[in-house]
């Protein structure tokens, strides 16, 4: 969208003097420059809304980031757990699936009425 020159400023001012005659140009002119002011403010305050919105995606991204945290820390303390409770050492590294040498497995009981 381009700028308005002198000659389209002052061609405008003519036509507006012309369609309005003398006696209102001014305060049509008072109007106007009130209802730009107006959008001017309801712009400003929107504008300085989205900016407040927009630092709160700041601390979004700083909950997901400890929710991430907080997941990985209980993994580790699963994976801890679980090697406590089958008696294996604790490497950090993931639990064996399924038992260990030498050791029995009870069967999980089965009821052919649920299936």
């Amino acid at each position: 969208m381009g700028s308005l020159g002198f000659w389209e400023i002052v061609f405008l001012a003519v036509l507006a003097l012309m369609i309005f005659g003398p006696d209102r140009l001014p305060g049509i002119a008072r109007n106007v420059g009130r209802t730009i002011a107006t959008v001017r403010r309801e712009a400003s305050s929107t504008l300085q809304e989205l900016k407040e919105a927009a630092d709160l995606g700041d601390d979004v991204k700083g909950l997901v980031q400890e929710a991430q945290e907080l997941s990985t820390s209980l993994k580790d303390v699963r994976s801890t757990a679980t090697s406590l409770l089958l008696g294996q050492p604790s490497t950090g590294a993931k639990p064996q699936s399924g038992p260990g040498p030498g050791r029995v497995v009870n069967p999980a009981p089965f009821d052919v009425d649920a299936t």
